[in-house]
């Protein structure tokens, strides 16, 4: 009898305490995907990807990147339409336009740096991601 009040007594027990644990939930994209927010995921993989190359020595084709004008994607938000937009991204395809032309790491450190210094200006939200993009 005192066997069964045991199990009984550790099966309440072990249901309520599963029920009460806390559920983390993790947002790895928080925005709808507007054409801008996926260009940007586009665009974060394949750095990511490139990053991998270049660590590991690996030899690069010349223009591997393709990107589209970021000033000229539909945004997620209206905010974010923001006068230095244009110019960042003008910016940044100039850096692509090098990168493609000499694939190298300091061209490649140019792309990363000109995705920050916007980052940093409209929508901080990215630059912990943005920063794993940096070459150690």
């Amino acid at each position: 009898m005192r066997f069964l009040q045991l199990l009984i007594f550790t099966f309440l027990i072990a249901g309520c305490n599963s029920g009460n644990a806390p559920v983390k939930k993790v947002i790895i994209d928080p925005n709808p995907t507007s054409e801008m927010a996926q260009l940007m995921r586009d665009m974060t993989n394949e750095l990511a990807s490139i990053r991998e190359k270049l660590i590991n020595e690996e030899e690069l084709n010349q223009n591997l990147l393709d990107f589209a004008l970021i000033h000229e994607q539909e945004v997620t938000d209206p905010s974010f339409n923001k006068p230095h937009i244009k110019p960042m991204s003008e910016a940044y395809a100039y850096a692509v336009d090098a990168f493609n032309e000499n694939p190298t790491k300091s061209n490649y450190s140019a792309i990363i740096n000109n995705c920050l210094s916007c980052h940093q200006l409209s929508c901080p939200g990215p630059v912990v991601r943005i920063k794993k993009l940096y070459l150690n």
